[in-house]
């Protein structure tokens, strides 16, 4: 296990970047994957949601449902952050996330993702067969397969014979804003145009929620909070990566931020959800450097 270094220099953040990143919560739309999901927190929004999204699997209610989830099992690892992590009345497990642009490989992305809800969710000695089925949603600004449809769903299937299904209980959905292609319920169809447009003129009594949801959510100061604390740290990794100038120096500077940052919010008084929500940092890692906090 690689042991993280001594701070080398602290975090500077100029109190310009602070105002910047007020100003632009005050302007966020539900395309933002910050505002997505502090609204989809709400049950009711989130399982409505799901329901358009899946209308054949009838969510009667959602039982649980995490903002910006960590997932990480080991040190070494790349942890994820899911944007909504939600499990309905069945068990289901559900990802949903929100993408504005397609400079990564979404589709590995969504069977990494899918992989480490699974290993979150199979518990040591449990059987094959107690596998929640699990769903990976990206909700798409683009179209990340250029075919014009609102709606991609992959599931496993054999080659030789598109009629045997694997049956894994695996799912990977792709929506598309700017899609004109597909049989889609009007229901889904009005809540693309609003993510895609950012406001409604419709009756649809869900989008009129959501825009209210939002526009509380703007008005939010412990989350105005969070939001600013979020931008700046990550300014602070690239303009603090930037002055090392090398791969190596990059992720030293990560890291060593990244234990000055975790310092900072525990002397604070930061409890440890808010730490890992901020940081992204799995709760063993937050163990460690708590545990080298304390010998301070």
């Amino acid at each position: 296990m690689t042991k993280l270094k001594s701070v080398k220099f602290p975090i500077r953040v100029k109190s310009s970047s602070y105002n910047e990143a007020a100003a632009e919560y005050a302007n966020l739309t539900l395309k933002n994957d910050f505002m997505f999901s502090r609204v989809m927190q709400d049950r009711s929004l989130c399982r409505e949601l799901l329901n358009r999204i899946f209308p054949e699997l009838h969510i009667r209610n959602i039982r649980s449902v995490t903002p910006q989830k960590s997932l990480k099992h080991y040190f070494q690892n790349k942890g994820v952050r899911l944007d909504i992590y939600a499990i309905d009345q069945k068990g289901r497990r559900y990802d949903i996330e929100m993408q504005l642009s397609s400079g990564s490989n979404l589709p590995r992305r969504t069977r990494y993702y899918s992989s480490m809800m699974d290993a979150n969710d199979l518990l040591k000695g449990k059987n094959y067969d107690t596998l929640s089925d699990s769903y990976v949603v990206f909700i798409c600004t683009f179209d990340p397969f250029d075919k014009g449809r609102f709606k991609y769903v992959f599931r496993n299937i054999c080659e030789s014979d598109s009629e045997i299904q694997l049956d894994d209980g695996s799912v990977k959905v792709f929506l598309n804003t700017k899609g004109t292609l597909g049989d889609i319920s009007p229901e889904l169809k009005a809540f693309l145009d609003y993510v895609e447009n950012s406001q409604t003129d419709s009756d649809d009594p869900y989008l009129k929620r959501l825009q209210a949801a939002v526009t509380e959510a703007r008005k939010n100061e412990t989350w105005r909070g969070e939001y600013m604390t979020y931008k700046n740290i990550k300014r602070s990794w690239f303009l603090e990566g930037r002055e090392k100038g090398r791969e190596e120096g990059i992720e030293t500077g990560r890291k060593d931020l990244m234990k000055e940052t975790v310092f900072r919010m525990l002397s604070n008084g930061r409890d440890d959800e808010t730490i890992i929500s901020d940081t992204g940092l799995s709760p063993r890692e937050l163990e460690i450097l708590k545990a080298e906090y304390q010998k301070q």
